[in-house]
C-alpha cells in the first residue's frame, strides 16, 4: 500500500474556500514547500473562477500573496484555538507580507484574508484586549479590501493602490455597497463613487445613505 503524504494545510484551505469555515486538521509549525505549491495552484484555480465576475480585466494572480494569506489565516486560527504562544511571538508567526502590494496581490490575498474578520470577532469575544487581535487588525488595515464591513480605523486607510487600478476600484466600491458599509461610504473619496454606482437605485437599495 502506498502511503499518502498528509496535506493538512491544503485540506484546511480547500475546506475554507468551499464551506467558508476553517477546520484545523492538525497543529502545524511550518508549511512544506510541496504543500505550499499545492495551495498556490489550488488558489490560482479559485482566482480564475472568481475573476469571471471581476469588473474588467483581472490583474495577474499573485501566488506568493495568496500563499502568505492562506498561512495567515491558518496560523491565526491556530493561535486562537491553542493559545500557547507568547505575545512576543505573534508577529513572528504572523509576519507582514514581504512582497510588493499590488492590485493582483490584493485580490489574490483576498481569497483567504476575507475570512480574517470572523477570526478577529472570535478573538475579541475571548478577550477584548487580546494582543492577537491587535496583530490581526494591523493586517486587516493593510489589506482593507478584505475588511470591508469590519470597523476599521478609516482615517488610517490608504486608497492609492485601490484607485490606481480601475477594476479594483470598482470591485472595492461594489463590496462597500454589497456590505452596506456606511462608515466607508462616508469617506469623501468613496462617497461620490458609491453614489455614482448606485445611480437611481440608491434610494431603493440603500436609502439610509441618502
Amino acid at each position: 500500500m502506498i502511503s499518502r503524504t498528509p496535506t493538512y494545510f491544503l485540506d484546511a484551505i480547500t475546506h475554507l474556500r468551499i464551506h467558508e469555515q476553517i477546520v484545523l486538521y492538525r497543529q502545524l509549525t511550518h508549511v512544506s514547500a510541496a504543500e505550499g505549491e499545492s495551495v498556490r495552484q489550488f488558489l490560482e484555480t479559485e482566482y480564475r473562477r472568481e475573476s469571471l465576475e471581476y469588473p474588467g480585466i483581472a490583474p495577474d494572480y499573485d501566488p506568493e500573496a495568496a500563499l502568505w494569506a492562506a498561512q495567515l489565516i491558518y496560523f491565526a486560527s491556530q493561535l486562537l484555538l491553542y493559545r500557547r504562544n507568547k505575545e512576543t511571538e505573534l508577529t513572528l508567526i504572523l509576519p507582514d507580507y514581504p512582497g510588493e502590494i499590488t492590485a493582483g496581490a490584493i485580490l489574490s490575498a483576498d481569497l483567504c484574508v476575507r475570512f480574517l474578520p470572523e477570526i478577529l470577532d472570535k478573538t475579541r469575544e475571548i478577550d477584548t484586549e487580546d494582543a492577537l487581535a491587535g496583530v490581526l487588525e494591523h493586517h486587516l488595515q493593510t489589506w482593507h479590501y478584505s475588511g470591508i464591513g469590519y470597523p476599521l480605523k478609516k482615517e488610517a486607510l490608504s486608497f492609492d493602490i485601490i484607485f490606481r487600478e480601475p477594476g479594483l476600484k470598482q470591485a472595492y466600491i461594489n463590496r462597500v455597497i454589497g456590505k452596506k458599509s456606511a462608515s466607508l461610504a462616508e469617506i469623501p473619496a468613496l462617497r461620490q463613487e458609491v453614489m455614482a454606482s448606485l445611480g437611481n437605485l440608491g434610494s431603493y437599495f440603500w436609502k439610509e445613505l441618502q
